[in-house]
């Protein structure tokens, strides 16, 4: 009796959008790996933190899929998703948020995290599993100058004051304030033309 043993073999394609991000302390890191499968076949992909500082929080989302063939084989590819170029023709890729938070207490620095991927499962037959682990690096500050506010102490000037037939009048913005300037000047107008002519 001749017995046969299956091998499958798994071709996953991965990239990642950005391995660095600078955050406040008290916001969420977040980073993107993009999967995909360009064979006709579809496996189980899982993720696990493997390493992180203690204090952050790191969330996969989703922890675990299955992954099915990624080729494009209609046109137009559908809008809104990420697509990528491969020696196998345009693949659609599949999103993985991985997710850092920091607490508003954590110490500002650099810290790397390990996120572990697992593409395959264990069958009957001699399985191949695909193993790869991603480095993430999370920049934490304090503050950012941009965000930062600066008082601007002005110092105020004394208005200047104008002289007018001897009489000092300063320069006001109240239009009440200058209603009752102007019938001041008027009064002493007709006054001084009834005293010239009178």
């Amino acid at each position: 009796m001749l017995l046969q043993s299956s091998v499958q073999a798994i071709s996953l394609g991965t990239t990642t959008e950005g391995t660095f991000s600078e955050v406040l302390r008290g916001e969420t890191a977040k980073f993107t790996i993009l999967l995909w499968n360009p064979e006709n076949t579809s496996f189980p992909v899982k993720f696990n933190v493997v390493k992180a500082p203690k204090g952050l929080t790191v969330i996969t989302n989703p922890k675990e899929l299955k992954l099915n063939c990624s080729r494009v084989n209609t046109f137009p590819a559908e809008g809104g998703r990420h697509y990528v170029q491969t020696k196998q023709g345009l693949m659609t890729t599949t999103p993985i948020d991985v997710l850092v938070k920091v607490p508003r207490t954590f110490e500002p620095g650099e810290y790397d995290v390990y996120v572990n991927l697992v593409a395959g499962e264990i069958t009957t037959g001699i399985s191949t599993l695909l193993e790869k682990t991603l480095k993430f690096t999370v920049k934490v500050i304090a503050y950012r100058p941009e965000l930062t506010t600066t008082t601007i102490k002005i110092e105020e000037k004394p208005i200047p004051i104008e002289k007018i037939t001897g009489l000092v009048i300063k320069t006001f913005s109240n239009p009440r304030t200058i209603f009752i300037a102007l019938l001041v000047i008027a009064i002493l107008f007709v006054l001084w033309i009834i005293y010239k002519h009178g």
